[in-house]
């Protein structure tokens, strides 16, 4: 394979002030296969450098012992690039900090400590929330599947624990229950149409008002709410 035909490898920044942590960060993300342009300390530094590389992705830290914090930081680069992702990596996780991340819409939240498999099924949520065309958006679901069933997350007993309490899933009906839980057994839907003796076309259906009814638009935005949850 020439240097041409390699893919391309998704371009991110990471912003954090300590070192540690941030070399910590990159080394993880260089091996699940992204390239770091930068490491930002200073919020200062940040949007020149955007501008100057244009990113897809950026990393945040948000208490960053500056004047702004990584959330108001999130907000200049959303408005002035909204096709860069963002994904928080803080340890602070009050209700707060979370409905501040909501109003900016941030793609994808870390808490610290983390370990590999949860920073790694985050960055495939955040590159797919943002690049949503079809082909891209299922390959990531696949690597998301791959990524939580090799860390062992979201159990058959914790999804029936866990996802229920979720606004809009508690209002499924059996039928859509049994579509939810095939999906997050990592059946694709003409999987589960064959598995549930029922059409492909009445699969897509369930899941649209899945959808609907938890106010996403798309598997990886629903497969993001239930991790997060």
């Amino acid at each position: 394979m020439t240097s041409e035909e390699k893919p391309r490898r998704a371009r991110a920044i990471i912003v954090e002030d300590e070192w540690i942590v941030a070399r910590d960060l990159q080394h993880i993300l260089e091996e699940i296969g992204l390239q770091i342009l930068r490491l930002v300390r200073r919020p200062s530094d940040l949007m020149p450098v955007v501008e100057e590389l244009r990113p897809d992705l950026l990393v945040l830290d948000i208490d960053l012992d500056a004047e702004i914090d990584g959330i108001e930081l999130a907000e200049q680069v959303q408005k002035n690039f909204p096709t860069c992702a963002l994904l928080f990596v803080s340890a602070h996780a009050e209700p707060e900090t979370l409905a501040r991340i909501r109003r900016v819409d941030a793609h994808g939240f870390v808490v610290k400590p983390f370990a590999r498999p949860q920073l790694e099924a985050a960055v495939e949520v955040a590159l797919a929330r943002v690049d949503r065309t079809a082909d891209n958006a299922q390959a990531a679901l696949r690597e998301i599947a791959r990524v939580l069933a090799d860390a062992g997350a979201l159990p058959h007993e914790r999804r029936n624990r866990d996802w229920r309490q979720i606004p809009g899933l508690d209002e499924l009906s059996p039928r859509e229950v049994q579509v939810l839980e095939a999906l997050l057994a990592h059946r694709r839907p003409p999987q589960i149409a064959e598995d549930l003796g029922i059409s492909p076309h009445t699969v897509r259906n369930h899941l649209k008002s899945i959808y609907a009814k938890c106010g996403v638009r798309s598997q990886a935005e629903l497969l993001q709410l239930i991790v997060e949850a």
